[in-house]
């Protein structure tokens, strides 16, 4: 009897199977601990006829030898390591006197023969044997296999095919080591969404819960690389409450959503039937509040988004809790609570609600501690701080100081909290303590991009960048390595690329609080070299270094001041034939100063609100030209709805020579305006409106058609809608117009064009941008209809 209950419990080890022994069926395990091992044998169970095995490569893995004294611990080990290599193995005792005698019978595992496949009608064979990544004439490892087999359920159900099942069968060679597998596939609905239908619901509703949805309906453009449109289980449970939770906010308190999978008249396809039940509508009755002392009735009462008959609203209810908490907070009340109580009416939809305020006490910031930040440091965390200790708590600064901390992007996440202040017990108990505690990320990353467009042609490049960077770790770089760069809270860049029209080199440094000021500096290195954009008979060349120095006097305005110092060596093909001065080469240096108003509400993609930009610089301070150069740039944005909005341009620049440089052929090519192409008029040939360098043959002046002298006086205007059909992809349409002069503040003919277009965000890392424009009024030789831009990282 010993000898088989050991055997079962050695077997369960070996193979992995944990089991689960009713009380009633458990046994006392013998020991032998106290005896010694006699002999240890090996028993291979499914040895091929004429084939041979050395036991030794099993006993050579063991750490049970014959008489060493027997461990039941160095036993189950040993198990556990064969279960690894072989395919089953069951261990036999026998007792003999003081001694056990170990058998272990082995099989080896099989090598598959072959994989069958079956059932399968919407992917090939092929695709399915790369997703099992399993070879016939491999050895067959069962754990292996399973894991492999579960990829290939999830590559089954990712596509879409919610229902479908796969299993698989081991169908032993007789006579041999090998065995064949047979994976059988029923493939069932593949989860396309064709339709999503409502019923029970006003247009009006379907349209707001359809914004919020995450199943949407399968789209042949778009859904094969995004996977938008493909049923999920867990996602349509998520859309019942979504909808559960719309309904209720509506005034359906008794609302039952049902949601049906039906099959699709489209080969492949399902339907989404979702059904409601929304029952009566209710409405609030009484409204009533009590527990305020600090403030009045009359300013609780504005704070209220639930009022006698409108419509029954939880999400209202939690609104109007959490506005009464808020002003609280900013009287430094932090532990205010407000609860609210419901009671429904009898024999009517209605519920009467009473908020119950206590308003606790008065609290005061004690100390402000940072936590979490491991390369950051802590001065760059506080100097985004609101919060000043000794004050009065504000949660207005509360929340905006987390914020602020998250916008920076130095960190994965971040929580800014009060605790009861524990070290300065003298301070009272009417003092909290703030932790900042944050999670740093990744903010550095080096990257290579590639792009096309019809202003560049082909181009590609580097890019260094480091968000958090920390100029004065360049003095321990040799102690502490390149980690040392990080957390100053600067911002770095380098940035070449190369093309066939230009190659560019910059370098960018920049901290955002000088001194812990809010003063801002930055410094610029850029060289353009070699730059053909404006023609192809041009060879530009500049070398700039940039200093700013900016303010922000409020959240509004920031004003600037700049001082430029640029090297240039503007080149001209065939420039003898050229009527006007064309090559330059020298030095100028300006000073300038900006101001800027910007109310939008992103930089990055901003559908509301105005930024205007409004500079002007001095050149001549050192150098060999004299000129005045002012800008006033103007980008206005309404949205029109949810996903669409107006953009409106309005850009004036000129330019004013002087002194030395006394007229326009003297201003060098490099500092002149241009407009045309993709980032200006679009419909246009790059840089092309405007006048032309004219040149003498036999004896006449005429205008050359391809190179654009450019021009001191420029304007531009743009007209353009935008709308968001999907996350990933914009549509617009515009109306350009633009002109450039060579007069000192001249006006000349605007050049229009109209057109439409789409911006494209591929995965976030390559955006592109295809369109076609129409130009109005253009002259000979100007038109370029399509414009686009594509670009990537990888």
């Amino acid at each position: 009897m010993n000898n088989k209950l050991l055997l079962c419990i050695s077997l369960a080890l070996a193979t992995g199977i944990t089991a689960k022994i009713p009380a009633q069926e458990q046994f006392e395990v013998p020991s032998y601990e106290d005896r010694r091992v006699g002999q240890l044998d090996i028993k291979i169970e499914n040895l091929p006829r004429g084939s041979s095995f050395d036991r030794k490569s099993v006993l050579s893995k063991l750490r049970t030898r014959p008489g060493d004294p027997f461990s039941q611990y160095i036993f189950d080990q040993d198990l556990k390591q064969l279960a690894e290599d072989y395919d089953r193995v069951v261990p036999q005792i026998e007792v003999k006197g003081n001694q056990v005698d170990i058998t272990l019978k082995v099989w080896l595992r099989p090598v598959i023969r072959s994989i069958e496949w079956s059932g399968n009608e919407y992917f090939k064979t092929k695709t399915l044997r790369k997703e099992l990544d399993i070879k016939p004439g491999t050895v067959f490892n069962r754990s292996e296999f399973n894991r492999s087999f579960n990829k290939l359920k999830e590559y089954y159900i990712k596509k879409g095919y919610f229902e479908s099942q796969i299993t698989y069968k081991i169908v032993p060679v007789p006579n041999s080591q090998e065995i064949d597998i047979e994976i059988d596939i029923k493939e069932g609905r593949s989860g396309k969404v064709d339709k999503i239908l409502f019923n029970g619901f006003t247009k009006k509703e379907e349209s707001g819960i359809i914004e919020r949805l995450y199943t949407k309906k399968y789209s042949n453009l778009t859904s094969w690389f995004t996977g938008v449109g493909k049923f999920n289980e867990e996602a349509l449970e998520q859309d019942r409450l979504t909808i559960f939770n719309y309904l209720q906010d509506e005034g359906y308190a008794d609302a039952r959503v049902d949601i049906q999978i039906l099959e699709s008249p489209a080969k492949g396809k399902i339907i989404i039937d979702i059904s409601a039940d929304k029952g009566p509508l209710y409405h609030f009755g009484r409204v009533s509040f009590d527990g305020n002392i600090l403030f009045s009735d009359e300013k609780i009462e504005r704070l209220f988004r639930v009022h006698p008959d409108t419509v029954y609203s939880p999400e209202q209810l939690r609104k109007t809790a959490d506005n009464i908490k808020e002003l609280y907070g900013r009287k430094g009340h932090i532990d205010t609570s407000v609860t609210y109580e419901t009671q429904l009416a009898q024999d009517e939809p209605v519920y009467n609600v009473h908020f119950q305020i206590n308003e606790g006490r008065e609290f005061r910031i004690g100390m402000i501690r940072v936590i979490g930040n491991i390369q950051t440091e802590a001065r760059v965390i506080l100097r985004e701080s609101l919060l000043v200790p000794g004050e009065k708590f504000d949660s207005r600064k509360l929340q905006g100081t987390q914020m602020r901390l998250e916008q920076i992007g130095y960190f994965k996440s971040v929580n800014v909290y009060a605790v009861r202040t524990q070290d300065d017990i003298s301070l009272g108990d009417n003092y909290r303590d703030i932790y900042i505690e944050v999670e740093e990320t990744q903010t550095g990353h080096i990257s290579l991009f590639s792009g096309f467009s019809s202003a560049d042609n082909i181009f590609g490049g580097v890019d260094l960048t480091e968000r958090n960077f920390n100029i004065q770790g360049l003095g321990r770089v040799w102690e502490d390595g390149f980690s040392s760069f990080r957390g100053g809270g600067e911002y770095f860049q380098m940035r070449t690329s190369f093309g066939p029209v230009q190659q560019n080199i910059l370098v960018n440094w920049m901290t955002p609080y000088v001194n812990d000021t809010r003063w801002q500096l930055g410094i610029e290195f850029n060289a353009i070299i070699d730059s053909s954009l404006q023609s192809k008979n041009y060879s530009l060349n500049t070398y700039n270094l940039n200093t700013t120095l900016s303010y922000p006097l409020n959240p509004y305005w920031t004003t600037s001041f700049l001082y430029r110092a640029r090297a240039l060596d503007d080149r001209v093909k065939d420039s003898k034939k050229i009527t006007e001065h064309t090559n330059n080469s020298g030095f100028l240096s300006g000073v300038g100063a900006s101001i800027v108003f910007n109310t939008t509400n992103s930089a990055i993609k901003p559908n509301r609100g105005l930024r205007s930009f409004l500079e002007g610089e001095v050149v001549g301070v050192g150098g060999g030209y004299n000129f005045f150069r002012t800008a006033f740039l103007n980008a206005y944005y309404i949205p029109l709805s949810e996903r669409g909005y107006m953009r409106y341009r309005c850009d004036f620049r000129f330019l004013f020579p002087f002194g030395k440089t006394n007229e326009f052929s003297q201003i060098p090519l490099s500092e002149r305006y241009f407009l045309g192409g993709v980032a200006s008029v679009r419909g246009y040939k790059e840089a092309i409106i405007g006048p032309r360098l004219k040149k003498k043959e036999k004896g006449k002046i005429k205008a050359i058609d391809r190179d654009p002298s450019g021009g001191i006086s420029s304007s531009l205007l743009s007209m353009e809608y935008i709308y968001e059909a999907f996350s990933f992809l914009d549509t617009f349409v515009f109306i350009d117009g633009g002109y450039i002069s060579d007069e000192v503040f001249g006006f000349g003919t605007y050049r229009f064009s109209y057109g439409a277009g789409v911006n494209v965000s591929v995965l976030g890392q390559m955006p592109i941008t295809l369109g076609y424009g129409v130009p109005i009024n253009a002259r000979k030789r100007q038109k370029e209809h399509f414009f686009f831009s594509l670009g990537g990282q990888f």
